[in-house]
C-alpha cells in the first residue's frame, strides 16, 4: 500500500473567531478571536432508525434524520477585548461610556445576542456555526501558573463549510492571571482565596418546528442561574470576615464581587458583581501534609428591593470605543 498522499495540518494553527450577528441565525464573518486551548464545537445531524419489527432481526433499517444539533465548548483565557462578545451574549445588553480607555457596562437582558462562532481547523478550512447562543459560561481563575479562564457552553442553529478560513486577528493584550484578582464576599475583602469557579447558565431550551430544517428555530434562554465555587485557606469557623460556615449556617445574605486588574497605565479591568448570594454548602479538606483549606458553595438571587435589581452584572474596560451589538 503507497503513502498517503494527504497534506497533514498542524492543531496550533487552528483558531476560533466570533461575530455578533445582526439578527438570530444570520451567519456574520468573525471579528474577534480568542486565542483558545480548545474548541469543541461539533455537528450532530441527528440520524437515527425506528426499532420496528418485520420479520427480519436487523435492528436498524431506515436511516433517517431527525433534530440536527451544533453544540460545543470553547475555553480559553479571559483577556480585555479579545472574544468579550461571549461574555455579552451570556449575560445581555453592552453600554458604553469614557473615552479611552471605555468602559463597558453588560447588564442582564431577556433577550441575548447570537454570534457566529468560527471553528478554523488546522489554518485549512473552517466550520462556521450561525445562531449560537451562550448556554453556560464560567470564569475560573486557580492559583498557579495558568489564566484565568472562561469555557462557553454554545448551542447553535446551522453549520456551514468556509473553503478559505476568516483571517485570525488577535488583539495585543495580555489575559488576566491571579495575582490581579481581588474577591470581596459580604464586604469582606478576602486575600485568603486561591480558586474562583464562577458559573453563568441561561440553561437554553431548543426548540424544533416545521421549518423545513433539521435544526432548531429557537434556541431560548428560559431561566437565569448563577452560582459558583471558592476555595480558600481556612482560619476560622465564625470570625467576622473569615467565618465562611457562620456565614452559611446563619444564611446570611451578601454583595460578592469578583474582578481583575492589570497594573500599570492601561488599567484594562472586568469585574462580576453580585448584589445578593447566599452560601448552600460548605467542607473543610483535612489532609495531613497540607495546611487545611475550605470550600464553599454559592448561590445568587436578585433582590427584592433596592437599587440592584439584577442577579449579576459585569463592567469590563477595554480599549474598544463600540459596543458589542449586531
Amino acid at each position: 500500500m503507497p503513502y498517503p498522499t494527504i497534506v497533514e495540518r498542524s492543531g496550533s494553527e487552528s483558531a476560533t473567531g466570533f461575530a455578533v450577528e445582526p439578527s438570530f441565525g444570520q451567519a456574520t464573518a468573525a471579528t474577534t478571536f480568542l486565542p483558545m486551548m480548545s474548541n469543541g464545537m461539533e455537528y450532530d445531524p441527528g440520524w437515527f432508525s425506528p426499532a420496528l419489527m418485520m420479520n427480519i432481526r436487523d435492528k436498524q433499517v431506515f436511516n433517517l434524520q431527525g433534530e440536527a444539533k451544533n453544540i460545543g465548548s470553547v475555553e480559553g483565557p479571559l483577556f480585555p477585548s479579545n472574544a468579550i462578545p461571549l461574555l455579552v451574549a451570556a449575560i445581555g445588553t453592552d453600554a458604553v461610556t469614557g473615552s479611552g480607555p471605555y468602559v463597558h457596562t453588560l447588564s442582564q437582558a431577556n433577550a441575548l445576542a447570537s454570534l457566529t462562532v468560527e471553528k478554523n481547523i488546522g489554518g485549512y478550512q473552517s466550520l462556521q456555526f450561525a445562531g449560537c447562543r451562550v448556554g453556560k459560561l464560567s470564569v475560573k481563575a486557580p492559583t498557579g501558573n495558568e489564566p484565568v479562564t472562561i469555557t462557553a457552553d454554545l448551542s447553535g442553529q446551522s453549520v456551514a463549510i468556509l473553503a478559505s478560513p476568516t483571517s485570525v486577528s488577535i488583539t495585543n493584550e495580555l489575559p488576566w492571571v491571579f495575582s490581579e484578582a481581588a474577591f470581596t464576599l459580604g464586604g469582606g475583602a478576602r486575600a485568603d482565596v486561591t480558586n474562583v469557579t464562577l458559573d453563568i447558565d441561561n440553561e437554553l431550551k431548543e426548540t424544533y418546528s416545521y421549518s423545513g430544517n433539521h435544526g432548531p428555530s429557537f434556541i431560548t434562554p428560559v431561566t437565569l442561574h448563577v452560582s459558583g465555587t471558592v476555595d480558600v485557606v481556612w482560619s476560622s469557623l465564625n470570625a467576622s470576615t473569615y467565618g465562611d460556615f457562620s456565614t452559611m449556617l446563619n444564611q446570611a445574605e451578601g454583595a460578592l464581587s469578583l474582578s481583575f486588574t492589570h497594573p500599570g497605565g492601561s488599567g484594562y479591568s472586568a469585574a462580576f458583581s453580585l448584589p445578593q448570594v447566599v452560601l448552600s454548602k460548605y467542607g473543610n479538606d483535612l489532609k495531613q501534609a497540607d495546611v487545611v483549606m475550605s470550600s464553599f458553595t454559592f448561590e445568587a438571587s436578585r433582590p427584592l428591593t433596592g437599587g440592584s435589581q439584577y442577579t449579576i452584572q459585569a463592567v469590563v474596560t477595554n480599549g474598544v470605543a463600540s459596543a458589542y451589538t449586531g
